[in-house]
């Protein structure tokens, strides 16, 4: 992978800018990837020199690529995280991540944790992984989780009732729980377990059920996490070719999230478009600035020195779009939070 190194000369000096810094013992950056390849959706691909890019960086520059069950079970016994932690996450359990990663990864000595639909393996469609390929990885530590059986959304559909929606919801986690634990035992039911849900889309009623079935679930919408995130719905990084480049990688890998003490609402079905969202935060931010998803400015409303509003200056237009919150936090590196929006209409 050194062969990739000369593409990170560039970027070097923002690692010797924030080596050494002390930052809240508990924060990291997950990222999402889906597909590893040349010949793979854009829009949810990395093609293999990025990857290789973004892991020779990872390397070069000294950070801690833990599985993702690890920086849960530090947060659960209130240990510390060290700073520069990143987990990689993959969605669906498409082949590419037997083929491409898993190589690449088991090298390093590092892992990914991968979220399967559990329909796609069982009836051996060819893009995605087999049970004997998972099992080969997990031999090698790295981690298999819940993404439902039929990558079904984790919200009410036209024609469902909340509670047949969250009757689908149990159904849908418990099947696929099932056969993680029949097909790769008892190390797949991890404590907590965990779930990502598909397309990125849940309901706050959607949420809690799951977390009262005992996982802690992932979002698609960019952050960092730390132990006072929530955990019905932490923030990933999405990795695919337009947001993968090195230098977007260096500085989202390298960010820490804001410190936010209490946000409303959190459940992202806006009820009013545009949606209003209040935080407070635990300590002044200086230089914050929110923005949608196609960079637009938001309005914000300072009602104190650690609590704002932010709203959109035009209705939100479906099916999804976010808030970004973003602001310096000294010596090159950004707090960095993301808010989902579902719209209906």
């Amino acid at each position: 992978m050194l062969k990739k190194s000369y593409k990170l000369a560039s970027i070097l000096l923002l690692s010797s800018l924030v080596s050494g810094m002390s930052y809240a013992k508990s924060s990291a950056v997950i990222l999402m990837y889906h597909h590893f390849g040349d010949d793979t959706p854009a829009s949810t691909s990395v093609t293999l020199d990025q990857f290789e890019a973004h892991l020779d960086y990872l390397e070069q520059n000294n950070f801690n690529v833990w599985p993702l069950s690890k920086l849960i079970q530090q947060w659960q016994t209130n240990q510390d995280v060290p700073d520069k932690t990143v987990i990689l996450t993959a969605d669906d359990a498409y082949k590419s991540v037997y083929t491409e990663a898993y190589p690449r990864l088991k090298k390093l000595g590092w892992s990914i944790t991968t979220f399967v639909n559990s329909e796609p393996i069982d009836k051996r469609f060819g893009n995605f992984m087999s049970w004997d390929q998972m099992r080969e990885m997990q031999a090698d530590g790295f981690e298999f989780a819940n993404h439902t059986h039929t990558h079904t959304k984790m919200r009410p559909s036209n024609d469902e009732t909340k509670q047949q929606m969250l009757e689908r919801v149990r159904n849908e986690l418990t099947l696929t729980q099932t056969r993680l634990q029949e097909e790769l035992g008892e190390q797949a039911n991890q404590n907590p377990k965990l779930f990502a849900y598909p397309y990125g889309e849940y309901s706050e009623s959607a949420a809690n059920l799951i977390a009262e079935m005992g996982y802690v679930s992932m979002s698609q919408v960019s952050g960092a996490v730390d132990k006072n995130s929530d955990r019905r719905a932490l923030n990933r990084f999405p990795m695919a070719v337009n947001f993968a480049k090195i230098e977007d990688f260096a500085l989202k890998v390298n960010t820490l999230p804001l410190p936010i003490r209490h946000q409303s609402p959190s459940d992202p079905l806006i009820q009013t478009n545009p949606p209003e969202l209040t935080l407070k935060l635990s300590k002044p931010v200086k230089q914050l600035n929110c923005f949608n998803s196609l960079g637009q400015h938001l309005s914000m409303d300072w009602r104190s020195e650690t609590e704002i509003m932010v709203k959109a200056k035009q209705a939100l237009k479906p099916p999804r779009d976010r808030y970004a919150c973003t602001a310096p936090a000294g010596q090159g590196r950004w707090y960095w939070f993301g808010q989902l929006w579902i719209i209906d209409k």
